[in-house]
């Protein structure tokens, strides 16, 4: 209950309109009417979800706190660039409007097994076992590459200046930051 008062005062619908623009704000809202969020679910480290585009595999969408501030990710082309897409503005919408049904289920048998043998191999293993899926699967591939653009902000913003992350990609310092 706490995540989702933390968000309470961050997300509202002039903001998601001004973060986005007109344009892409009405587009997100076709999709949020149209039913185009397939998931959202609140969770401790955010609001993850996943909206129906025109390509076959749904884009994640996450939205995260960083210091306090609202963070944002997307993995459309769009989202990827930085920019605060209608995949974000659908989510967002979902999410005002209290629509959580599509909350995570109980954990299964067969999915504490598998955490269980995770959590038990190598870090080499791991990898390697993540990366061959992602190959194949567009969904963990776009997990994937949400999470570590949110990783990349957070260390960067942890890393003492003078160490050397000189930033030579725009597109990737407005991954997480919201334009004011």
């Amino acid at each position: 209950m706490a995540a989702k008062t933390a968000f309470a005062g961050l997300i509202s619908k002039s903001g998601l309109k001004k973060l986005a623009g007109e344009r892409y704000f009405e587009r997100g809202l076709d999709y949020f009417e149209g039913g185009a969020v397939v998931h959202l679910r609140l969770g401790e480290d955010g609001i993850f979800a996943r909206v129906q585009g025109t390509e076959p595999c749904p884009y994640a969408v996450r939205f995260w706190l960083e210091k306090q501030e609202l963070e944002w990710g997307c993995s459309c082309p769009l989202g990827i660039e930085g920019e605060f897409c209608k995949h974000l503005v659908a989510a967002g919408l979902a999410w005002l409007s209290g629509d959580l049904t599509r909350r995570e289920p109980d954990i299964p048998e067969d999915l504490q097994t598998i955490q269980g043998f995770l959590e038990a191999i190598d870090k080499e293993t791991l990898v390697e076992l993540l990366t061959q899926r992602a190959v194949w699967d567009e969904y963990v591939l776009a997990e994937l590459a949400l999470a570590a653009r949110a990783s990349r902000h957070e260390d960067a913003e942890k890393r003492p200046r003078h160490q050397g992350r000189e930033t030579t990609n725009k597109a990737e310092n407005r991954i997480a930051k919201p334009r004011k």
